[in-house]
């Protein structure tokens, strides 16, 4: 038996002025084989695909996979360049007994508001009606019922930070098997309920996301189920679909599929007052994190306590004695991971001002980095970081320090992590060392914060500072929740704000909460 593997994985926030342009996915383009030695070893989706290939006895054919960091919308020319040579290899190549799909969910192109419908639809006419074909989304994904129609199979990741699109690729794989065999007749059902999860309450660690992910899984458990899904959505691609979502696969029974996924659904329904809370602001978080520092956690450089995502679950805080380690500040408004800037100055400024010591933060700015690089290593600085992406960002911040290290910018990932990736390119790196005793890791390239390895990498361990910013709201949980004493959630400003007020939405359903809190779902 031969599958396909193809997908554009993009995650688009609508309301980025940086644009997916085909240049922006050209370092994240894999063909053949290089999908397969990229993530071979990796606990990304495709890593599952290729366990599945290689334990149920299918040949897994690559054929083209394309991904970019979550920015702006995908240009019509990039999105038409991409799928014409994915495409034609599916079209030239068959014929096949099945195709897999690796897209991330929430992607928006110029021409395709729900792009990944649009993908499937394409896929679809070109197997034909009769191939089985599977996909499988990350969690923060926007699923419309166009995509769950063109699909025999679709699965989400079940966890946030994401530390199971290995296990769930497997899934599909499995499924996708089982139907191309003859064993299964896989029917969907999905609801979009006319709701959607703020983004600071996406941790599926955390009340109330654990009942949902725990309701899918006892969901899971009915007669007949062959697989649920609860999509957290991505509030910031202004679409449609934009929202939660929840999806039953059942064995030939389209009213178990129905029953199943309507149960999670309405389960979710009287949750949504509490998936919808606001956080502390910049200055509420720095006095938090100030007044609940205790002392560093010790470094043991040769034990990176392993994480088992699953088991990720808040501190509880001792109110006599507390915790050792840093307090890390999520900044919610530049969640790279959602398609930020990577260069808010909003916290850095307001710690400057505050006089907090021991504050360690990464921050994108080429500029900077040129400045040092021309410096060099050991040489006192004065610059203007960050705030250079756009006007939403705060504003570029006055430091003086020392160029401490220059690196590639270069690392692997030896953990689990959020999205299962294994190798990381930041750019050329600078740590400056500040003479209010900050440290900045100034990089070349947009970086989320999703492994500390990043912060070694520079000689960085951020197990030793009083205040450490992450740039994002889930997805840095499973490198920094193992050593801080305390995560808070800070509601600052920005394209990825959990303050969804300040965007202008004018895609999304009529009937939607929060934004009508008189919505409906029966």
């Amino acid at each position: 038996m031969r599958f396909a593997v193809l997908g554009i994985s993009h995650e688009t926030n609508t309301f980025s002025e940086v644009p997916a342009d085909y240049e922006s996915f050209q370092a994240g383009i894999l063909r053949r084989e290089e999908m397969h030695e990229a993530h071979k070893d990796s606990h990304y989706t495709i890593a599952g695909y290729i366990q599945g290939a290689e334990e149920l006895g299918f040949e897994m054919v690559p054929l083209m996979y394309a991904v970019t960091g979550p920015i702006g919308t995908i240009t019509k020319d990039a999105y038409d360049r991409l799928t014409d040579e994915m495409f034609g290899m599916l079209r030239n190549e068959g014929p096949w007994d099945g195709v897999l799909i690796s897209n991330h969910g929430a992607a928006v192109s110029e021409e395709f508001p729900d792009m990944d419908a649009a993908f499937t639809a394409s896929v679809r006419e070109i197997v034909g009606p009769d191939i089985p074909v599977g996909i499988t989304f990350d969690m923060h994904s926007n699923i419309s019922k166009d995509t769950v129609a063109n699909t025999n199979v679709c699965v989400v990741w079940r966890t946030n930070p994401h530390m199971d699109p290995k296990p769930r690729g497997r899934k599909t794989a499995e499924l996708i098997y089982r139907t191309a065999m003859g064993e299964i007749n896989p029917v969907q059902w999905t609801e979009l309920t006319p709701m959607l999860v703020n983004i600071v309450k996406q941790f599926t660690g955390e009340e109330p996301m654990k009942t949902l992910v725990d309701d899918a899984i006892e969901a899971n458990e009915r007669p007949g189920i062959l697989d649920t899904s609860v999509a957290e959505g991505y509030p910031y691609s202004d679409v449609y679909e934009m929202g939660m979502s929840f999806i039953a696969i059942a064995d030939g029974d389209i009213d178990a599929a129905r029953d199943a996924s309507r149960w999670m659904a309405l389960r979710a329904w009287e949750h949504r007052e509490g998936l919808n809370e606001v956080q502390p602001s910049v200055e509420e978080a720095l006095r938090m994190a100030e007044e609940r520092y205790v002392g560093p956690k010790p470094v043991d450089i040769l034990n990176y306590w392993p994480v088992n995502g699953a088991a990720l679950q808040m501190h509880e805080i001792d109110p006599e004695h507390g915790h050792l380690g840093p307090i890390v500040l999520m900044d919610v408004g530049d969640n790279v991971g959602g398609g930020s800037s990577a260069d808010s100055t909003f916290i850095l400024a307001a710690a400057q001002k505050m006089g907090v010591k021991k504050f360690l933060q990464t921050l994108y700015d080429p500029e900077a980095v040129q400045a040092c690089m021309k410096a060099g290593i050991g040489a006192e600085v004065t610059l203007d970081v960050g705030a250079k992406t756009d006007k939403m960002h705060g504003e570029p911040v006055r430091v003086t320090g020392k160029v401490r290290l220059i690196t590639d910018g270069v690392f692997e990932a030896t953990r689990p992590n959020h999205g299962g990736f294994r190798n990381f390119d930041s750019g050329t790196e600078v740590r400056l060392d500040t003479t209010d005793e900050h440290t900045l890791l100034l990089t070349s390239r947009r970086t989320g914060n999703t492994t500390r390895e990043g912060m070694y990498h520079a000689g960085i361990f951020p197990e030793n500072y009083r205040v450490v910013v992450a740039k994002g709201v889930v997805s840095p949980r499973a490198a920094y929740q193992p050593i801080a004493a305390e995560i808070i959630l800070v509601n600052t400003p920005g394209v990825t704000t959990a303050d969804l007020s300040f965007f202008d939405y004018k895609r999304v359903r009529e009937s939607l909460y929060p934004f009508q809190l008189d919505a409906v779902y029966e």
